[in-house]
C-alpha cells in the first residue's frame, strides 16, 4: 500500500522548500527503509509518497545456547541439566536443536524477537525528523519548544485508507489537507493516499514542482510570443517564482518608456530582485516597456494595476540613483573606500585595491604581457571597488561590478579597463565564461588571489560547508582562468611569503576542480607535482587523462610498478658508479636514463625505456650478493622511478 505524509504550513520561503523536502525526504526513506515514490512541495506543504509499502515489525532470530549435548542428554532421555535450562528460557522439548558452537555440539533453543514496525518509529521519531530539517531561521509559534521555518497548520498522513497517529506538538495527523488558499474551498478530505495528488490538482494546487516550473516558462515564452519578444531569465528567478506559487497565473504589465534610460541589467535587476517579475527583449535586442508577472490569484485590471504602479515607484527609485552616480566620476569615490571595511583583520576596501594595483603590475608582468596592459590592468585595479560607494550598488548589490563599468565608460575610461571592472567577478559558477581580455583576466586573477591569500592568512580557510567568503568559488575561478589562458602563472613567487594551510587549500581545490579527469589520475600528478603551479598540474592530469586507455599508458604504468616494487621503502640513493656496471642490460638502462635526464620529455617518451627496464629485470640480478653492486643497481632503478616522477606516480593509477 502506499503511504503519505504530508506537513501543512504558512507560506514557506521559496529557496528553502527544494532543500527542506530533500532532508524530509531523507529522514523518512532513513526511518522507514524505504524508497519514496514522489515527493511534493508547495509553499503551503512537503509531502512524500511511498511505492508497495509494508509496515512488518522486523524480526530477529536469537539463538540460547544450553548445555553440551553429552551433559543434556543421558542414555537419549533428557537430563535435568536440559529440563532446568528449558525451565530457565521458559520452553519446551520440542523447541531443543542441536548446534556446532566451536568444536563441541550444544543444545539450544530458538527465539524470534519481533521489533517495532516501521509507522511505530515513525511516529516515535517524527518530531525529531522535523526538527533536524535544516532552515537559516526557524519560528516557534507555540508554548511547546518546538520550531519550523513557518507554523505548521495541519499534519496528513495516510497508510492506505487509514490515518497513521503522527504527532507534532498539539497538531495530530488526520485524513484532512488544504487545496489553494485563494482559488480552492480549502479542505479535501482524503479516503485513500492515492487521491492525493488528483485531488490537489482538483483544488487547484500542482503540489510537484517540476510541473510548476514547467507552467511558469511555458507561460512565460507564450506571453513573450504574443509581444514578439523574448523573456529574460535572471539566474534563478524562474525557480524561485515556481516556489511562490501554488497555481501560477501570468500577467503582463506596462511601465513608462522613460526608465528604459536606464541600463538593460539594471531595468532586470530592479524588477526580478524586488517583485520577481521578467522583462521582455524585442527581436531586435532592445528592452520593452512591459513585464510578466505571476500571480497566486486569477488576474485581473486590478492586480494588473497595482503591480504597476508598485514598478513605477521601484523604477523612480533606481533612475534617480542612476542619475546621481553619473554626476560623480568613478575615480574621485575611491578615496571614501577607506571607510569601508574588507575585513576586520584585513582591513579597508581601499587597502585592498592597493593589494590589486600591486598583485595586478606582478601577474601582468609574470604572464609576459606588454606595458600596455599592465597600465590598464592597474587602472582597472584602482577603480575596481569604488562602485561599492555608488547609490546603485548600494540598493542592489548583486550591480557590483556591472554598475563599475557602466559608470567607468560614462566616466570616459578604456573600454578595456571598464570591461574588466565587470569581469572581475567571473566566472561566478562552473557555468560562467571566464574573462576574455588580458586585462580583465589578470584583474579577475588578482583579485581572486588576493581573497584567498588575505583570507586564508585572517584564519577564514573553510571548513565542511561553510564557505562564507566564497574561497572555493575563488579557486575555481583561479584555475578556471590560468586553464583556459594557458598560463603557467607561480604563485609560491608571487606572495613574498604563504599563510599557513595555503597550499594544502589550493592542493584541495585543485583535487576539486579536475575531479572530472579521475581521482587517481589526480592523486597521481599531485603526488609529484606542485600545486602551487597550477597549470602545470592542469596539463599534465589532462595529458594523463586522455593517454590512460591507451596501450602505451598501460605499458608505462607497467614498467614504472616493476622498478618501484623491488625499490625499499624510503630509498632515496641516486649516486651511480659506472665502473660497478657489470652487464650489458644495466649499462644500456643507465644511458638511456643519464640521456633522458638531460632532455625535455613527453610522457609517452617514457614508453621508450620499457623494453630497457624490461630487459634490465630479465637478465640482471638487483639484489647482488656484492652490497656495492646491489646499491648501485637500486640507485639505477631509483634514478628511473624519478624521471617517471618527472609526470606522476604513476603506482598510484587505477583501471577497470
Amino acid at each position: 500500500m502506499k503511504l503519505l505524509v504530508e506537513i501543512g504550513t504558512e507560506e514557506l520561503p521559496a529557496g528553502v522548500i527544494n532543500p527542506a523536502l530533500n532532508a524530509f525526504k531523507d529522514s523518512i526513506e532513513k526511518t522507514l527503509r524505504v524508497s519514496i515514490l514522489k515527493t511534493y512541495a508547495t509553499p503551503r506543504r512537503l509531502a512524500v509518497i511511498t511505492e508497495d509499502f509494508e509496515d512488518k515489525p522486523q524480526e530477529k532470530e536469537e539463538l540460547i545456547y544450553g548445555p553440551p549435548m553429552s551433559v543434556a542428554y543421558k542414555d537419549g532421555q533428557p537430563t535435568k541439566a536440559l529440563l532446568g535450562f528449558l525451565e530457565r528460557v521458559g520452553a519446551s522439548l520440542d523447541q531443543v536443536v542441536e548446534v556446532q558452537k566451536g568444536e563441541g555440539r550444544y543444545v539450544a533453543v530458538k527465539r524470534i524477537h519481533k521489533g517495532k514496525s516501521p509507522l511505530e518509529e515513525l511516529k516515535e521519531n517524527f518530531e525529531k525528523i522535523l526538527l533536524s530539517i535544516p532552515f537559516p531561521k526557524r519560528m516557534r509559534w507555540s508554548r511547546e519548544n518546538l520550531t519550523f521555518s513557518r507554523p505548521i497548520r495541519w499534519i496528513c498522513a495516510l497508510y492506505g485508507d487509514r490515518v497513521v497517529p503522527l504527532s507534532f506538538g498539539k497538531i495530530h495527523a488526520d485524513r484532512i489537507t488544504f487545496g489553494h488558499r485563494f482559488l480552492s474551498e480549502g479542505s479535501i478530505r482524503l479516503s485513500h493516499a492515492e487521491e492525493y495528488e488528483e485531488k490537489l490538482k482538483e483544488s487547484s494546487v500542482i503540489p510537484q514542482f517540476k510541473e510548476r516550473l514547467g507552467m511558469v516558462l511555458e507561460m512565460l515564452r507564450e506571453e513573450a510570443y504574443a509581444l514578439n519578444s523574448t523573456p529574460q531569465y535572471p539566474e534563478g528567478l524562474p525557480e524561485e517564482v515556481a516556489n511562490l506559487l501554488e497555481f501560477p497565473l501570468s500577467v503582463v504589465g506596462r511601465f513608462e518608456e522613460k526608465y528604459l534610460e536606464l541600463p538593460d541589467k539594471v531595468l532586470i535587476t530592479v524588477l526580478a530582485h524586488h517583485q520577481r517579475f521578467f522583462c521582455l527583449m524585442s527581436r531586435e535586442g532592445k528592452l520593452l516597456p512591459n513585464f510578466v508577472a505571476f500571480s497566486n490569484n486569477l488576474p485581473n485590471d486590478l492586480v494588473r494595476s497595482g503591480y504597476e504602479r508598485v514598478i513605477r515607484a521601484r523604477l523612480e527609485d533606481a533612475l534617480f540613483f542612476y542619475k546621481e552616480d553619473l554626476k560623480t566620476p568613478l575615480g574621485n569615490l575611491v578615496e571614501g573606500l577607506k571607510g569601508v571595511v574588507f575585513h576586520p583583520k584585513v582591513g579597508s576596501m581601499w587597502e585592498k585595491t592597493q593589494r590589486l594595483v600591486s598583485l595586478s603590475e606582478r601577474i601582468a608582468r609574470m604572464l609576459g604581457f606588454e606595458e600596455q596592459v599592465v597600465e590598464k590592468a592597474k587602472r582597472s585595479a584602482l577603480l575596481s571597488k569604488a562602485d561599492l560607494l555608488t547609490n546603485m550598488v548600494k540598493e542592489l548589490d548583486e550591480l557590483q561590478g556591472y554598475m563599475g563599468m557602466v559608470y567607468a565608460r560614462a566616466s570616459g575610461e578604456d573600454e578595456e579597463v571598464a570591461k574588466a571592472i565587470y569581469e572581475q567577478y567571473l566566472p561566478r559558477t562552473s557555468s560562467d565564461e571566464v574573462p576574455q581580455s588580458p586585462v580583465s583576466r589578470v584583474l579577475s586573477l588578482a583579485d581572486k588571489l588576493d581573497n584567498l591569500y588575505t583570507l586564508i592568512k585572517a584564519g577564514e580557510t573553510p571548513s565542511g560547508s561553510s564557505d562564507p567568503y566564497g574561497l572555493r568559488r575563488s579557486a575555481y575561478g583561479v584555475f578556471a582562468i590560468i586553464h583556459s589562458g594557458h598560463y603557467d602563472l607561480d604563485l609560491r613567487s608571487l606572495f613574498d611569503d604563504l599563510p599557513e594551510g595555503f597550499e594544502d587549500f589550493i592542493k584541495s581545490r585543485i583535487e576539486a576542480y579536475l575531479e572530472s579527469f579521475g581521482y587517481d589520475v589526480v592523486r597521481a600528478v599531485l603526488e609529484v607535482s606542485d600545486p602551487l603551479r597550477p597549470y602545470r598540474v592542469i596539463k599534465l592530469a589532462e595529458e594523463l587523462a586522455n593517454l590512460k586507455e591507451t596501450q602505451k599508458f598501460k605499458d608505462i604504468v607497467e614498467a614504472y610498478r616493476r622498478v618501484v616494487k623491488i625499490l625499499p621503502s624510503g630509498w632515496e640513493d641516486g649516486r651511480i658508479e659506472e665502473d660497478l656496471m657489470q652487464e650489458d642490460e644495466e649499462k644500456v638502462l643507465w644511458e638511456r636514463v643519464s640521456r633522458s635526464e638531460t632532455q625535455k620529455l613527453e610522457v609517452l617518451d617514457l614508453w621508450d625505456l620499457k623494453p630497457h627496464i624490461d630487459l634490465f629485470f630479465d637478465k640482471v640480478l638487483v639484489m647482488d650478493k656484492d652490497p656495492s653492486v646491489r646499491r648501485n643497481r637500486l640507485a639505477l632503478l631509483y634514478r628511473t622511478k624519478k624521471l617517471f616522477n618527472r609526470f606522476a606516480d604513476f603506482e598510484k593509477i587505477v583501471f577497470e
